[in-house]
């Protein structure tokens, strides 16, 4: 998970999902989440492949995690060219033919939802039958790469009874940062109505029969949770929605029916969005709070007005503001902002803009938390992707090498980025760690590795602080040391350290 996932480790939702159909219909299913046993994950798998094993299904985001996927298939291909290995997950739902064509160790890639489709895979590879009716499965015959469309008019629904929760062995290992909270990622909705033009959901959603954006029954959101209370000894609930607050009476009916079955656990909100929290009032924030919630994800993006409008973000720098303001006023919920940094047409003083509104963000609200901006990468199907092509030139990773370079931490960079502009994206990614104090505020330091970053925090923040706030990012060594940690931290992962 590149260098994040030295900091936050929630239990594989997705393997899960995709384990439903199999479990169900007798077929064993073991998990390995290499991220556990990052020195040792080869041994844990020889202990479960053996003649029996049919395949190796491997769920694979776009970054670090392709580099990780690689090394999978070699290995087992390894112990037995025999067994099938089969991509699945975000990058193998967008670029089935990059992997395809560039890993002969995979043999599948699954595209899309694929409770249905990973096991009519499986049951094809079982009956020794080609899949050439799976809907999103894509392989090759001889020389060519077959590929069956998938069906994307539909959400893939699941009922929470089925999923396989009893294939994680032990919840305790998973968490976030140092804190002492037992996470349940959930949906309470599914889907996405708007149209920001770098976000993929647009296009994944475009052809849903129906609205876009579809609640689950509230009954059924409060069952799931008490559920994993009851069973589990969950103590926190994630709600993983693309955006969970399109419809702000969904959410506080979920609260409703958790309070009226005095239902006690944390919760936390991947998706809101600024024009949605001007909705917001503070009686509603006040419930929200008294729920439970301790942060809310919150797409500010920009503090560049052209470039929110070029985002399709429905908002202004003044909004943002604004609502930061208003969530002030609920010390109980931390707002926590994500950013973007080098959309096509930024220049560098849009970049300094959202280097301000950072800094005015904390200001007005000393609790909240700014994310390190993550760089903009154009994605085969949003508008921005159409934009970068036609009007800069622009030419997507063709390789795994070159996608998995595609991390906040890589040396990604595009046609419009000028020298200048990429040094001052490097000043903003360090001066983001240390802007708003975040490592005193969400951990304790109870580990040795929280202990140490909290003593960098107390002796580089200062100075990382001045440098961001006055735009010096000239002699920035500093981010080559930091290049240099992200290494350290992972040598330590594959010799057994866990963060969390």
């Amino acid at each position: 998970m590149g260098f994040s996932g030295a900091f936050v480790m929630h239990p594989p939702l997705g393997l899960l999902y995709a384990s439903i159909e199999l479990v169900k219909h007798g077929i064993d299913v073991q998990i390995v989440d290499t991220r556990l046993f990052p020195g040792t994950w080869r041994e844990e798998l020889r202990k479960i492949v053996d003649a029996g094993t049919l395949a190796i299904g491997i769920s694979v985001m776009s970054g670090k995690p392709i580099k990780s996927a690689v090394e999978i298939g070699h290995f087992i291909k390894s112990l037995d060219p025999e067994i099938k290995i089969i991509w699945g997950g975000p990058h193998a739902t967008f670029f089935p033919d990059t992997i395809l064509t560039h890993d002969w160790n995979c043999d599948y890639v699954v595209c899309g939802y694929a409770v249905q489709a990973f096991y009519e895979l499986v049951h094809c590879l079982m009956n020794n039958i080609e899949p050439s009716s799976v809907k999103g499965v894509s392989y090759r015959r001889g020389n060519d790469i077959i590929r069956i469309p998938r069906d994307d008019t539909q959400f893939e629904f699941v009922d929470y009874k089925e999923i396989p929760y009893h294939l994680i062995k032990d919840f305790k290992v998973y968490g976030q940062l140092d804190q002492d909270k037992r996470i349940f990622s959930i949906y309470s909705a599914m889907g996405c109505p708007y149209k920001c033009s770098f976000c993929s959901a647009p296009a994944e959603y475009a052809k849903i029969k129906g609205r876009q954006w579809v609640p689950l029954p509230v009954k059924e959101v409060a069952d799931h949770i008490g559920y994993l209370v009851e069973k589990y000894n969950a103590n926190y609930i994630y709600f993983i929605d693309n955006d969970s607050f399109v419809d702000i009476r969904h959410v506080e009916s979920v609260i409703n029916e958790i309070n009226a079955r005095k239902i006690k656990v944390g919760l936390g909100f991947r998706g809101a969005r600024i024009n949605e929290i001007k909705k917001m009032s503070d009686t509603f924030l006040d419930k929200l709070a008294d729920a439970g919630t301790d942060i809310l994800h919150i797409g500010a993006e920009s503090g560049s007005d052209r470039i929110l409008q070029l985002m399709n973000k429905n908002c202004s720098v003044r909004d943002i503001i604004e609502c930061n303001i208003k969530l002030s006023r609920h010390p109980g919920i931390i707002a926590a902002y994500n950013f973007i940094m080098g959309i096509p047409t930024e220049t560098l003083d849009d970049i300094k803009a959202t280097r301000d509104l950072m800094f005015r963000l904390v200001e007005d609200n000393p609790n909240c938390i700014i994310f390190q901006p993550n760089k903009f990468r154009p994605l085969p199907g949003t508008k921005l992707f159409e934009s970068a092509k036609k009007e800069w030139g622009y030419k997507p990773p063709e390789t795994l090498e070159e996608w998995s370079n595609i991390e906040v931490e890589g040396d990604f960079s595009a046609p419009w980025y000028t020298g200048e502009m990429k040094k001052f994206c490097d000043l903003m990614l360090i001066g983001s760690y240390f802007i708003d104090n975040k490592i005193n505020k969400v951990t304790s330091g109870r580990t040795m590795f929280y202990k140490l970053l909290r003593i960098i925090n107390a002796v580089y923040g200062p100075v990382a602080r001045f440098r961001l706030r006055h735009g010096i990012y000239q002699g920035l060594l500093e981010y080559q040391l930091y290049k240099v940690i992200t290494i350290i931290v992972a040598k330590y992962k594959k010799a057994g350290f866990r963060a969390t």
